[in-house]
This record gives C-alpha cells, structure tokens and sequence, in this order.
C-alpha cells in the first residue's frame, strides 16, 4: 500500500517507479480498496467485542 502512494512497485527488481498512468490509478484504486475494507473490519470487530463483553 505504501509502494502504490509512492508511485512505485515491486518487482523482481526490487522498487522501480510506475510510469504508465493507467497502471498508476489501478495500484492506487486497489490501495484504497484494502484501506477501506481493514477499516470496515476493524470497526465490525470492535463492536462484536464491546457487545461479547457486556
């Protein structure tokens, strides 16, 4: 995720920079994606844990 707000990914190279738009807006799109799912569950379980706890 961090390659992809860099503008840049890995490779068998090792990091190199992304140089086609395209390319650029779907890592980006896909980052995104995973932020917002991670925060959904995080969220999802804290609040099953609030509700076991009680």
């Amino acid at each position: 995720m961090v390659l992809a707000a860099r503008g840049t990914r890995n490779l068998d190279a090792g990091d190199e920079p992304v140089n086609d738009r395209e390319i650029e807006d779907q890592l980006r799109r896909q980052a995104r994606k995973v932020y917002i799912e991670s925060i959904v569950m995080a969220l999802v379980l804290t609040a099953i844990m609030i509700l076991v706890s009680k």
